[in-house]
């Protein structure tokens, strides 16, 4: 479990900060200084950022009603190592991840925000459940969107297989599905760093890695089954 080491991690952190203020990412996120001076304090990889705020001066292509040219993506998350790193178990205690999207006419218009939410929920419960719940998995909606219009349906499914991520997970996850790689250079720069991509390798490495063997027959894990991360499959 070397990737799990908390001095490589602090550091990544630490690089991984310096890449986005000299790319100029827009958005605030001193939130990650703070992480930075709690872990001196912290013997495993531990951390809570709260409403970590990136902002999109443009249109998200695609996005309805089309006349929303700013954005702000709020990042809720909170990730506990446990203690006892067994190769074969979740390696994770504690975890959530939530993005909450809130698009506007233009940045000096923000009267009214049009929201949307995604949420990677950890389903822990293993007793027989209504509705299929893979172990790690991407639900859209949330309490905002339930009061937006009367007429809007917010559903608890579907439920989508998604491997946990980390921050540093979190941030590549969001230049890619939100920034316009056109539109932001900073998008591509980054992607083409070699520091920056070392950074992802390992965050893959620790999150990613154990929880894909789960489609490889020859690996055994106790939480990382193929019926866990991904139930629809008819082994």
């Amino acid at each position: 479990m070397d990737s799990w080491n908390l001095r490589t991690f602090r550091n990544d952190l630490s690089i991984f900060i310096k890449l986005i203020e000299d790319s100029n990412v827009t958005g605030d996120f001193t939130e990650l200084s703070k992480i930075i001076n709690e872990l001196e304090s912290k013997e495993l990889i531990e951390y809570k950022i709260d409403s970590l705020c990136f902002h999109i001066n443009g249109r998200i292509v695609g996005t309805l009603p089309d006349e929303l040219n700013f954005c702000q993506i709020y990042l809720d998350h909170m990730l506990m190592a446990k203690d006892n790193m067994q190769i074969d178990y979740d390696p994770l205690h504690g975890y959530y991840f939530d993005i909450n999207v809130f698009a506007y006419k233009n940045k000096s218009d923000t009267a009214k925000a049009f929201c949307s939410s995604w949420h990677l929920d950890r389903h822990l419960n293993k007793e027989e459940t209504k509705y299929t719940h893979p172990s790690y998995h991407f639900q859209f909606g949330g309490k905002k969107m339930e009061l937006i219009d009367e007429e809007l349906l917010v559903l608890s499914s579907p439920r989508i297989p998604h491997p946990p991520m980390d921050i540093f997970l979190g941030f590549h996850f969001i230049f890619s599905n939100f920034f316009s790689n056109k539109q932001f250079g900073f998008v591509k720069s980054l992607l083409n760093n070699y520091d920056y991509q070392q950074i992802i390798k390992r965050a893959q490495e620790r999150l990613w890695t154990p929880y894909f063997q789960a489609f490889d027959a020859n690996k055994q894990h106790n939480d990382f089954t193929i019926n866990n991360v991904f139930p629809l499959y008819i082994c």
